[in-house]
């Protein structure tokens, strides 16, 4: 999306399997190949719920994408104490469409931007503007009512912070992880409170660019 421009809408699209292999090339371009999850544990992920693959579209174009994995505890727990990596992650670990009721933690896996500057993970405006598409995107691979947290993975510097913005807290440095990246969390609820704000800040400042 451009900076500056108001009143840009994008909508988080259910993703084929056609689009995979776009979604792959994002992740390689954006992650590099050692960081970018393997196209055939990305097929697998989605064979087993493809509830959790968004493509993110912007006057019918694909501008991005968002991979949510509802992962079972006994996988969440391993992945988050670093001792397994996300391409460890089979998709036997993952819960099924029909088990969201089950679901009390989701990992987001990534969040890509295509703009004009470049591929950007977790733009704020990006996500402000999906902010009403939310909890819809979320009901795909759970019930929102039932989830108690999100987690994600730092990617970049730039990721990282954006990442606090939203409320995420270190969960696991570095350091002590195999993947060497550090490990955030944030309560869903005050994550949907965060994105809420700004989204509502968002809007006021489209009505005084409009008004003035």
């Amino acid at each position: 999306m451009r900076e500056g421009e108001s009143g840009i809408v994008c909508h988080a699209h259910p993703a084929t399997i056609e689009d995979l292999d776009w979604i792959f090339r994002l992740e390689i371009d954006t992650y590099s190949p050692l960081y970018a999850v393997a196209r055939q544990i990305l097929e697998q992920w989605y064979g087993r719920n493809p509830g959790g693959f968004s493509v993110l579209k912007m006057n019918g174009r694909r501008i991005g994408h968002i991979t949510i994995v509802p992962l079972h505890e006994r996988i969440l727990e391993s992945f988050v104490q670093g001792t397994i990596l996300e391409q460890d992650i089979q998709a036997d670990g993952l819960f099924k469409p029909a088990e969201q009721h089950l679901v009390r933690n989701i990992y987001v896996e990534s969040i890509i931007i295509d703009s004009l500057n470049g591929h950007s993970i977790l733009p704020i405006k990006a996500l402000t503007c999906l902010a009403q598409d939310f909890v819809p995107l979320l009901s795909r691979v759970c019930n929102p009512t039932n989830l108690e947290n999100v987690y994600a993975l730092g990617a970049s510097g730039r990721g990282e912070r954006l990442m606090k913005r939203l409320g995420f807290v270190p969960v696991k440095s570095g350091q002590e992880r195999a993947d060497q990246r550090t490990l955030y969390v944030v309560k869903f609820s005050n994550l949907q409170t965060i994105i809420s704000d700004l989204y509502k800040r968002r809007l006021r400042k489209n009505a005084e660019l409009e008004s003035g």
